[in-house]
């Protein structure tokens, strides 16, 4: 009887045991199936802003094929509200041109383009109340001598900084590399940023059809607030400008004595930011096209890991 109970016992045992093993093995299987699920869903969501990129790509070819010798803010691309929505997801897309900023990378330029650069970076620096040394800040740290400007930074200058580097000596690649300049504080950052552009190619002129006030500030010191505003306004009126002389001739810039150098009516550069969905999943994507004389698209610069939201009314619990 004695033994009996043993028995009974042990067996009761060995069910409990396969019971737990059961139990365990299905929630695993369960976490992996739902691990798996999320791996999927993110990256059919990450699938989805690349399809968003390419939508961009073939609007702005549209675009160049539609009007290849102006760009301006009336063009279908230049609109803030692309959204499409789809079974299960949706993706939202927003282009801006990077040629309606000011390059920062124009700086490196010689001659009068250089010196018509720095004046532009200068109006701007004034423009958001900073300080001037960051004019100086900023050509040192992309020219590739160690000779110092006279409110400059070179090497070692941050090599003596408690945490060191040393300066680019190249083009900038990010305009956050702005925030390494010497006594670069976040205010000023931010507030410079909405004007800037960190461009592959140094040679490229401001679109003055998508430049905004400020930006528009800066190709003359004579040119006040109030009067950039009623030029974008002359400017969206007839649809952008046909011609660099054309806007030169606008009675709110003829007689500032502004130049042509660094200035166009057409866009090369292109940042589009994608925001997708797919069921509960989201992705993000920055990316600069560049469009070619002949009219041909090139992505030169992609980033995933930057949240973005474009100018389209997200549902508070997609933020």
């Amino acid at each position: 009887m004695r033994q009996q109970g043993v028995a009974l016992i042990s067996v009761l045992l060995v069910v409990v045991i396969a019971t737990v093993l059961s139990v365990s093995m299905i929630r695993h299987q369960n976490l992996t199936i739902h691990k798996a699920r999320n791996v999927y869903d993110q990256a059919q969501a990450a699938q989805y802003a690349l399809g968003g990129e390419e939508l961009a790509r073939q609007i702005l070819w549209q675009d160049f094929k539609n009007a290849p010798e102006v760009d301006h803010l009336q063009e279908d691309w230049a609109d803030k509200e692309l959204f499409f929505e789809f079974e299960d997801g949706d993706v939202s897309v927003e282009i801006n041109d990077l040629q309606g900023r000011f390059n920062i990378n124009s700086l490196a330029l010689a001659g009068d383009a250089g010196r018509n650069a720095q004046l532009r970076f200068s109006q701007l620096l004034q423009l958001v109340g900073s300080d001037s040394m960051y004019l100086d800040r900023a050509i040192d740290w992309i020219d590739d001598d160690i000779s110092t400007r006279p409110l400059g930074a070179e090497d070692y200058d941050y090599l003596g900084l408690e945490l060191p580097y040393r300066s680019g000596g190249q083009a900038y690649i990010d305009l956050t590399e702005l925030r390494l300049l010497l006594d670069m504080d976040a205010d000023t950052f931010e507030q410079l940023q909405p004007y800037l552009s960190a461009l592959p190619e140094a040679a490229t002129p401001i679109n003055v059809n998508t430049a905004d006030a400020g930006v528009l500030q800066s190709v003359s010191r004579q040119l006040t607030s109030e009067a950039s505003s009623e030029l974008i306004n002359e400017r969206e009126a007839q649809q952008g400008y046909e011609s660099v002389t054309e806007f030169l001739k606008s009675s709110y810039v003829a007689g500032l004595g502004v130049k042509e150098t660094g200035l166009s009516v057409q866009s090369s550069f292109f940042e589009v930011r994608v925001r997708s969905r797919y069921l509960e999943r989201y992705g993000y994507l920055t990316s600069i096209i560049q469009r070619n004389f002949d009219g041909t698209l090139s992505v030169i610069f992609r980033n995933l890991s930057r949240k973005v939201f474009p100018n389209v009314a997200l549902e508070e619990n997609q933020v």
